[in-house]
């Protein structure tokens, strides 16, 4: 790749022409597809080496490339390689928006969906976190913390001890009572008596050997995706040295964590010492923690566009809980386990199924994969009509593809056929910080291409959301060029109570 051979990732910033050429062996013939596309080759009068030209696209991300050698007598072998496209800095501070934004996103769409089928406009649920990771570091970290770290040392000074039974061997002169034996080895002269040994294992110790390593992999978690001032930055290192040094406390020592809250015990009510590790405890319960499935907040700068994709659907998901009326009849969102709430972004259930004040059903899909009805063995319309039989009205393809959108809003209502909008997430910009005008053709191949079983079209709209700050654009066709970033959500949510209204 420009005269330098190509490593095992070679990197490029975003919109940088590169050549890359390749010396067959004798005999044969080159093909070089990247990013599934075929590049045209050139030679240069006198040389045997092939060259291809190619500009690195305006979205970050790997691009696979692969290289195939054909011979005249058939053989043929791939090699595979992979280019990466570095964002640019605009990108790195997005990415930290977004990363900070789903956080944000994840709490509010736990307290909406909170309640079940609870109209959503009547709920005045308060979110019990935090607004932001920062003032968790402080509600976690803070004075509390600092009670609780004393608290433990205190009790390691003194354990409290749980007598075990056990069995000891004593000599035959030294047995005391008859009902404490177990066993007799006369020709040793020995035998085995019960007996008690103290412990520290109990219900209370796995309490706290548990709240220490929520403690420390929440604080890992802080430290890893924000960035913290320096004042925050160094009490964030004591308190991981701290937690470090009370989880090797001896009298922690072989004790597991606990596996099920059972609520508290009378030690944790009126011991002083458990007493203050149960007020955190149930602080860092009450409070709560978000945590995405599909490692969202993981995924590393280069994948941008994925991660886009994500906080949009989280977007969507919330923008439409929060319209005014509706009622939440079902959700594949949110789990919750032992305090903990898991959100995740199922393609298989609608992550939401509201109810609308004119009784249509509204379900968002995350992925949702539209087959050919020729593929799902559903009869073409001109054979229903010969059979005079009620087509079937579920949503596919009208033609011979897979039609996949990133997010499809599903309207069912009663007795009709049923609609959709289909919203589709694309990190590009061109030139003025706009949509390029190639990501409109996708829009209008979901616009023509889904349809119901009886040939009709189903599609009301098709929005591409993109990572801009300019005004909505729509245009006559049903397609519209929609800016969404963190913080500005007016226009998504004008755009869907455009098409939501009275259905």
């Amino acid at each position: 790749m420009n005269g330098e051979p190509c490593a095992a990732a070679p990197e490029l910033p975003e919109g940088q022409a590169v050549e890359l050429s390749a010396t067959p062996p004798p005999g044969a013939t080159l093909a070089l597809w990247l990013d599934a596309e075929l590049l045209e080759p050139f030679l240069r009068p006198g040389e045997l080496t092939w060259r291809w030209r190619w500009v690195a696209p305006q979205a970050t991300g790997a691009y696979p490339a692969c290289l195939r050698l054909a011979w005249p007598d058939g053989r043929v072998e791939e090699r595979h390689y992979s280019l990466r496209v570095l964002p640019r800095k605009i990108d790195q501070e997005r990415y930290e928006a977004l990363c900070a934004d789903l956080q944000r996103l994840g709490r509010a769409l736990v307290v909406a969906l909170n309640g079940g089928v609870e109209p959503l406009a009547m709920r005045s649920v308060a979110p019990p976190w935090p607004a932001d990771p920062v003032e968790e570091f402080h509600r976690l970290f803070g004075a509390e913390f600092e009670r609780f770290a004393a608290a433990v040392e205190r009790l390691a000074a003194r354990p409290p001890d749980r007598l075990r039974p056990a069995l000891r061997q004593v000599r035959l002169g030294q047995l005391r009572s008859a009902s404490s034996l177990r066993a007799l080895h006369p020709e040793r002269d020995t035998a085995l008596v019960a007996a008690s040994t103290p412990g520290y294992d109990s219900y209370e110790t796995r309490l706290l050997r548990r709240l220490l390593d929520d403690l420390t992999r929440r604080l890992e978690a802080l430290i890893a995706t924000v960035t913290l001032p320096a004042t925050l930055a160094e009490r964030a290192a004591s308190a991981r040295a701290r937690l470090r040094a009370l989880r090797e406390r001896p009298f922690l020592a072989g004790v597991p964590p606990l596996d099920a809250y059972r609520g508290p015990t009378p030690r944790l009510l009126r011991d002083p010492e458990y007493r203050v590790v149960y007020r955190l405890w149930r602080l860092a319960r009450r409070q709560g923690e978000v945590r995405w499935e599909e490692t969202s907040l993981r995924a590393p700068v280069a994948d941008l566009p994925r991660l886009y994709e994500r906080w949009c659907a989280a977007r969507v998901a919330l923008t439409l809980l929060e319209l005014p009326g509706y009622t939440l009849i079902s959700q594949a969102l949110l789990t919750t386990a032992d305090g903990e709430a898991r959100l995740g972004l199922s393609e298989t259930e609608p992550l939401v199924a509201l109810a609308s004040p004119e009784g249509s059903e509204v379900r968002l899909r995350y992925h949702p994969r539209y087959r050919p009805f020729a593929a799902m063995g559903h009869p073409t319309p001109a054979l229903i009509n010969e059979r005079q039989e009620p087509p079937l009205l579920t949503i596919g393809s009208l033609d011979r593809h897979a039609r996949v959108p990133d997010l499809g809003v599903e309207i069912w209502r009663p007795g009709a056929a049923p609609r959709l909008l289909a919203l589709d997430a694309k990190y590009r910009l061109d030139a003025a910080g706009g949509l390029p005008a190639e990501a409109l053709a996708e829009a209008y191949s979901y616009l023509g291409s889904l349809g119901t079983s009886d040939g009709a079209r189903v599609a009301l709209g098709v929005a591409l959301l993109y990572p801009g700050t300019g005004t909505l654009e729509c245009y006559p066709s049903g397609v519209a060029a929609l800016p969404l970033l963190p913080g500005e959500s007016t226009t998504l949510a004008a755009w869907l109570t455009a098409f939501l209204m009275g259905v």
